[in-house]
Protein backbone atom coordinates (compact mmCIF):
# COMPACT_ATOMS: atom_id res chain seq x y z
CA UNK A 1 0.00 0.00 0.00
CA UNK A 2 1.15 3.51 -0.64
CA UNK A 3 1.08 4.47 3.09
CA UNK A 4 4.14 1.83 3.54
CA UNK A 5 7.71 2.34 3.08
CA UNK A 6 9.73 0.15 1.17
CA UNK A 7 13.05 -0.65 3.04
CA UNK A 8 14.72 -4.06 4.11
CA UNK A 9 13.07 -6.00 7.00
CA UNK A 10 15.00 -5.60 10.04
CA UNK A 11 15.88 -8.24 12.69
CA UNK A 12 12.78 -6.19 14.92
CA UNK A 13 10.63 -6.46 12.04
CA UNK A 14 11.27 -10.46 11.87
CA UNK A 15 10.52 -10.69 15.93
CA UNK A 16 7.65 -8.75 15.83
CA UNK A 17 6.13 -10.68 12.61
CA UNK A 18 7.20 -14.06 14.59
CA UNK A 19 5.67 -12.68 17.47
CA UNK A 20 2.23 -11.76 16.17
CA UNK A 21 2.06 -13.64 13.15
CA UNK A 22 2.60 -10.67 10.79
CA UNK A 23 4.86 -7.84 10.09
CA UNK A 24 4.29 -4.85 12.23
CA UNK A 25 3.68 -1.77 9.52
CA UNK A 26 3.84 0.70 12.20
CA UNK A 27 7.13 0.35 12.03
CA UNK A 28 7.56 1.24 8.62
CA UNK A 29 4.88 3.64 8.10
CA UNK A 30 5.16 6.87 6.63
CA UNK A 31 2.67 8.57 9.45
CA UNK A 32 4.26 7.20 12.19
CA UNK A 33 6.49 10.46 12.50
CA UNK A 34 3.92 12.58 11.76
CA UNK A 35 1.91 10.96 14.19
CA UNK A 36 5.25 11.59 16.85
CA UNK A 37 5.49 14.69 15.59
CA UNK A 38 1.58 16.03 15.76
CA UNK A 39 1.13 14.29 19.36
CA UNK A 40 4.08 16.13 20.52
CA UNK A 41 2.96 19.49 19.04
CA UNK A 42 -0.17 18.92 20.63
CA UNK A 43 1.95 18.34 24.30
CA UNK A 44 3.88 21.53 23.87
CA UNK A 45 0.50 23.95 22.75
CA UNK A 46 -1.50 22.43 25.94
CA UNK A 47 1.88 22.72 28.04
CA UNK A 48 1.98 26.46 26.67
CA UNK A 49 -2.01 27.35 27.22
CA UNK A 50 -1.63 25.45 30.81
CA UNK A 51 1.85 27.46 31.93
CA UNK A 52 -0.62 30.58 30.39
CA UNK A 53 -3.18 29.59 32.81
CA UNK A 54 -1.21 29.30 35.77
CA UNK A 55 1.03 32.53 34.62
CA UNK A 56 -2.27 34.91 34.13
CA UNK A 57 -4.62 33.15 36.78
CA UNK A 58 -6.67 37.19 37.18
CA UNK A 59 -7.09 37.16 33.67
CA UNK A 60 -8.72 33.87 33.58
CA UNK A 61 -10.54 33.55 36.86
CA UNK A 62 -11.89 36.89 35.72
CA UNK A 63 -13.19 35.19 32.53
CA UNK A 64 -14.57 32.15 34.55
CA UNK A 65 -16.11 34.18 36.79
CA UNK A 66 -18.07 36.35 34.60
CA UNK A 67 -19.18 33.04 32.55
CA UNK A 68 -19.95 31.21 36.14
CA UNK A 69 -21.73 34.93 37.12
CA UNK A 70 -23.67 35.52 33.57
CA UNK A 71 -22.96 39.22 34.45
CA UNK A 72 -23.57 39.84 30.66
CA UNK A 73 -27.14 38.17 30.39
CA UNK A 74 -27.83 39.79 33.37
CA UNK A 75 -27.01 43.24 32.21
CA UNK A 76 -29.14 42.43 28.82
CA UNK A 77 -33.18 43.00 29.43
CA UNK A 78 -34.06 40.39 25.85
CA UNK A 79 -30.96 37.88 25.99
CA UNK A 80 -30.50 34.49 27.81
CA UNK A 81 -33.19 35.80 30.71
CA UNK A 82 -34.32 32.27 31.10
CA UNK A 83 -30.63 31.42 31.53
CA UNK A 84 -29.95 33.42 34.56
CA UNK A 85 -31.34 31.17 37.14
CA UNK A 86 -28.26 29.26 36.35
CA UNK A 87 -25.95 31.74 37.55
CA UNK A 88 -23.32 30.78 40.30
CA UNK A 89 -21.22 32.97 42.50
CA UNK A 90 -18.22 34.66 41.51
CA UNK A 91 -16.07 32.62 44.49
CA UNK A 92 -16.49 29.53 42.25
CA UNK A 93 -13.88 31.05 39.77
CA UNK A 94 -10.75 29.74 41.49
CA UNK A 95 -11.70 26.72 42.45
CA UNK A 96 -13.20 26.30 38.79
CA UNK A 97 -9.79 27.23 37.17
CA UNK A 98 -7.80 25.03 39.00
CA UNK A 99 -9.57 22.73 38.49
CA UNK A 100 -8.85 23.13 35.00
CA UNK A 101 -5.26 23.33 35.29
CA UNK A 102 -5.28 20.39 37.43
CA UNK A 103 -6.87 18.41 34.09
CA UNK A 104 -4.84 20.38 31.46
CA UNK A 105 -1.37 19.01 33.36
CA UNK A 106 -3.03 15.80 33.62
CA UNK A 107 -3.75 15.79 29.88
CA UNK A 108 -0.14 17.26 28.92
CA UNK A 109 1.11 14.14 31.42
CA UNK A 110 -1.15 11.56 29.31
CA UNK A 111 0.17 13.51 25.44
CA UNK A 112 3.80 13.29 26.45
CA UNK A 113 3.85 9.61 27.66
CA UNK A 114 1.83 9.29 24.23
CA UNK A 115 4.11 11.07 22.17
CA UNK A 116 7.09 9.05 23.56
CA UNK A 117 5.51 5.95 22.38
CA UNK A 118 4.61 7.26 18.85
CA UNK A 119 8.61 8.46 18.33
CA UNK A 120 9.74 5.05 19.91
CA UNK A 121 7.43 3.95 17.18
CA UNK A 122 8.58 6.26 14.36
CA UNK A 123 11.77 4.42 14.87
CA UNK A 124 10.69 1.22 14.90
CA UNK A 125 11.82 0.77 18.70
CA UNK A 126 8.38 -0.18 19.45
CA UNK A 127 5.34 -2.27 18.43
CA UNK A 128 2.12 -2.97 19.51
CA UNK A 129 -1.14 -1.93 20.21
CA UNK A 130 -0.55 -0.36 23.55
CA UNK A 131 1.08 2.61 22.21
CA UNK A 132 -2.45 3.24 19.99
CA UNK A 133 -4.11 2.83 23.00
CA UNK A 134 -1.56 5.17 24.83
CA UNK A 135 -2.53 7.81 22.44
CA UNK A 136 -5.98 7.35 22.86
CA UNK A 137 -6.55 7.98 26.35
CA UNK A 138 -4.41 11.22 25.95
CA UNK A 139 -6.45 11.93 22.69
CA UNK A 140 -9.47 11.10 25.00
CA UNK A 141 -8.71 13.11 27.50
CA UNK A 142 -7.67 16.42 25.25
CA UNK A 143 -11.60 15.95 23.65
CA UNK A 144 -13.07 15.28 27.03
CA UNK A 145 -11.69 19.04 27.93
CA UNK A 146 -13.39 20.73 25.27
CA UNK A 147 -16.33 18.72 25.32
CA UNK A 148 -16.14 19.94 29.04
CA UNK A 149 -15.58 23.32 27.90
CA UNK A 150 -18.48 23.12 25.38
CA UNK A 151 -20.62 22.21 27.68
CA UNK A 152 -20.15 24.72 30.52
CA UNK A 153 -20.13 27.14 28.19
CA UNK A 154 -23.77 26.28 26.98
CA UNK A 155 -25.41 25.51 30.81
CA UNK A 156 -24.02 29.24 31.32
CA UNK A 157 -24.85 31.11 28.23
CA UNK A 158 -21.52 31.98 27.28
CA UNK A 159 -22.12 31.76 23.69
CA UNK A 160 -24.29 34.51 23.67
CA UNK A 161 -21.54 36.84 24.56
CA UNK A 162 -18.12 34.99 23.82
CA UNK A 163 -18.28 33.64 20.53
CA UNK A 164 -14.08 33.94 20.22
CA UNK A 165 -13.87 31.24 23.40
CA UNK A 166 -16.62 28.73 21.74
CA UNK A 167 -14.80 28.84 18.42
CA UNK A 168 -11.66 27.58 19.93
CA UNK A 169 -12.92 25.05 22.37
CA UNK A 170 -15.05 23.76 18.91
CA UNK A 171 -11.82 23.84 17.29
CA UNK A 172 -9.77 22.43 19.94
CA UNK A 173 -12.29 19.34 19.58
CA UNK A 174 -11.90 18.65 15.73
CA UNK A 175 -8.76 18.76 16.51
CA UNK A 176 -8.75 16.01 19.00
CA UNK A 177 -10.74 13.99 16.75
CA UNK A 178 -8.75 14.38 13.60
CA UNK A 179 -5.21 13.35 15.56
CA UNK A 180 -7.37 10.76 17.15
CA UNK A 181 -8.61 9.23 13.57
CA UNK A 182 -5.16 9.59 12.57
CA UNK A 183 -3.28 7.91 15.19
CA UNK A 184 -5.78 5.14 14.27
CA UNK A 185 -5.41 4.09 11.16
CA UNK A 186 -4.63 0.78 10.12
CA UNK A 187 -1.15 1.80 8.26
CA UNK A 188 -0.03 3.37 11.87
CA UNK A 189 -1.37 0.71 13.80
CA UNK A 190 -0.10 -1.98 12.25
CA UNK A 191 -3.01 -3.60 11.79
CA UNK A 192 -3.27 -3.33 8.00
CA UNK A 193 -2.21 -6.97 6.26
CA UNK A 194 1.11 -6.67 3.87
CA UNK A 195 0.75 -7.56 0.98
Amino acid sequence: MALTADRPTTTKDTTAARATGRPDLAVRSRLAALNAFLMSGLTLWLGLVTLNNVNDFGTNKALIGSMLTMRDLVKDPVRGNGLEWRAMPESMATPALIGVILYEVLIVALLARAAYGLWRRARGEETGIVVTQRANIALGAFAGLFLLFLSGGMFFGYWIYIGAAQQVHFTGLIIGLLAALLVNLPSVTGAQQER
